[in-house]
């Protein structure tokens, strides 16, 4: 059998040697296109999910998500215990020993608006004891309003750390929102991430038997002297170097799963990969430049918080110039205290008397407070270039969104060009060799032009589907709900 072979093969070397002389052309029609390569699919137990499926779960599980849930319940109650202060405050009080018993009750209540306080106390004292005191039933009933007329009065005073705590919760919730909105982001490019190594995988693996096919065939072409050594040294390299990329892709891919499981908040061996996806070009329609930057100057919520961050320091600035007037408080305070047998005579018989109290004050030292005053309304100024600062970040990162857009749809037009002319290099390389009129040298370098040519498509639409996400995120109108609905 084997020189039955080493017979058709020195025909065939006989055939080559005589027509080399006359050079003739390759046909028209090289052979038929390969199909294209199978990509890898999840593992036969594994539970797939789609990227809406994805992205929802780790919506609901993710770590760094839920910590930033934390920190918005927190800002929550923090808000809810800044408007109590605005309830009233009411303190009961007993009292009892073996001559004399006290029942009575605080309250107090900040004024909202004004900035003032309400403070009453009603205390009802039952004595059994003989002394300068005489035993019966007596009643204390006080009520007071402190009013400030100059520092401390208006809303701004009276409802400063109730709006601080209110920008608290609002820039948690941003924040919160944000870290959605870059999550979504983040499980998009880890989902794609494994779907372009389950591409390589089938590049690699197709690759790696056409490299097999070469050294079969080189080591049988030396067999008859068709092929030198050094043929086969060289398919012997390239199908070695095939091996060693399929390895590589293989490592890359499992490291793609559990990036993509702990995204979700899963432990890193669970059964849980994407579904099997084809990588189509995404459909992605560009408006005019300048209406992208006004959508995101409109939907982005670090903007918004920017905006409002002047706001607070403009409050807090009037804040501190009114902490340079003098204090001026105005105390009106209304009392009855009553004695006699029970409790009703002796509120009953109470004198009621009305005391209005007008008290100032104005420290000499005011360093500290005109330092605040200074420093506050240079924080307005630092917080208005921030806010121009921050818009001209958004606008840059518009732009780059844009032009990563289009640079991927035009690489990509420009990739299966190359794809193509990849084909057809390593067809004519096979033909010519097949016919004895070069060594596999052409193949080799074919074979490695074809797979760089195939990975760096593969790697640019996946790049494309991604980049819609992160433009949307960029605009500030991905909304993770309902863009991941279905």
């Amino acid at each position: 059998m084997a020189s039955l072979r080493a017979l058709m093969c020195l025909t065939s070397l006989l055939v080559a040697s005589s027509s080399r002389a006359q050079e003739p052309e390759l046909p028209a029609e090289p052979p038929p296109r390969e199909e294209e390569p199978v990509a890898e699919g999840p593992a036969p137990e594994a539970r797939t999910l789609s990227l809406s499926e994805a992205v929802r779960l780790a919506l609901e599980g993710n770590f760094g998500l839920l910590d930033a849930a934390d920190s918005v319940q927190v800002a929550r109650w923090n808000e809810s215990t800044a408007r109590a202060q605005f309830l009233p405050r009411l303190t009961p009080r007993y009292q009892r020993s073996d001559d004399q018993s006290l029942f009575g009750m605080d309250a107090s209540q900040r004024v909202p608006w004004l900035g003032g306080s309400l403070s009453g106390t009603a205390a009802y004292r039952s004595s059994d004891q003989v002394g300068p005191v005489p035993a019966g039933k007596s009643t204390d009933l006080r009520l007071a309003l402190s009013q400030p007329l100059l520092r401390g009065f208006g809303p701004n005073t009276t409802y400063y750390d109730l709006r601080n705590a209110r920008r608290q919760r609002q820039r948690q919730e941003r924040g919160f929102e944000v870290q959605r909105q870059v999550l979504a982001v983040t499980v998009a490019r880890a989902y794609y991430a494994v779907v372009r190594q389950r591409a390589l995988m089938g590049v690699s693996r197709q690759s790696l038997l056409r490299t097999k096919g070469l050294r079969e065939a080189s080591d049988a072409r030396m067999q008859v002297g068709l092929a030198s050594k050094l043929d086969v040294f060289r398919a012997e390299l390239q199908s070695s170097q095939t091996e060693d990329a399929l390895v590589q892709a293989q490592a890359s891919l499992d490291e793609s799963k559990e990036n993509f499981r702990i995204l979700l908040g899963l432990p890193a061996g669970a059964a849980v990969e994407p579904a099997a996806s084809s990588l189509g070009e995404a459909d992605i329609e560009l408006a005019p430049i300048e209406e992208l930057v006004a959508t995101a100057f409109s939907h982005r919520p670090e903007l918004q918080e920017a905006r409002d961050q002047i706001d607070d320091a403009r409050r807090t600035a009037s804040l501190a110039r009114q902490n340079l007037l003098p204090q001026l408080d105005l105390t009106v305070a209304v009392s009855r205290l009553g004695f006699g047998p029970s409790l009703g005579d002796s509120f009953d018989t109470g004198d009621t008397q009305v005391n209005l109290f007008l008290s100032t004050s104005y420290p000499l030292e005011r360093s500290a407070d005109r330092a605040n005053k200074a420093i506050s309304e240079l924080e307005v100024e630092a917080q208005r270039r921030a806010l121009r600062q921050r818009e001209q970040d958004v606008e840059a990162e518009v732009r780059s969104a844009v032009r990563n857009i289009e640079r991927i749809r035009k690489s990509v037009e420009l990739q299966r060009k190359s794809v193509e002319f990849a084909e057809q290099q390593l067809r004519l390389a096979s033909l010519r060799y097949q016919r004895g009129l070069a060594s596999n040298f052409d193949i080799v370098e074919a074979e490695g032009n074809l797979v760089t040519a195939r990975s760096a498509l593969v790697g640019l639409l996946t790049d494309l589907q991604v980049a819609r996400v992160q433009l949307l995120r960029v605009l500030g109108t991905l909304d993770v709900t309902t863009e991941f609905a279905a």
